[in-house]
């Protein structure tokens, strides 16, 4: 389960490299968005075992976390406002690089 959910991080993290800056943070605003398609892909891929169940829960709580690391370094648009992280303080919107 552990391993489930250590794959699903890294795979978020491959994934989310090619987004574009705006298009991540959109996503990175909508957490709730990512945790049912971990969650839900999961329970699809390993659906009908107790242990699938598990693992998928396990990659929700590794989405989780991805997204809170995600949200407080890099920054986060929720309705249209733009909230800062620790290494991107610019509107990645203004298409200034930080």
């Amino acid at each position: 389960m552990f391993t489930w959910g250590l794959i699903v991080y890294v795979g978020l993290w491959l994934i989310l490299v090619d987004v574009g800056a705006v298009r991540k943070a959109k996503l990175m605003g909508n957490p709730i968005m990512v945790h049912i398609i971990v969650i839900g892909s999961g329970l699809l891929i390993h659906g009908g075992s107790a242990d699938g169940a598990m693992a998928a829960i396990v990659s929700g709580c590794f989405s989780a976390i991805y997204v809170r690391w995600q949200q407080r370094v890099h920054g986060y648009i929720r309705k249209g406002v733009w909230y800062p992280g620790v290494l991107r303080a610019t509107d990645p919107r203004m298409g200034v690089n930080s």
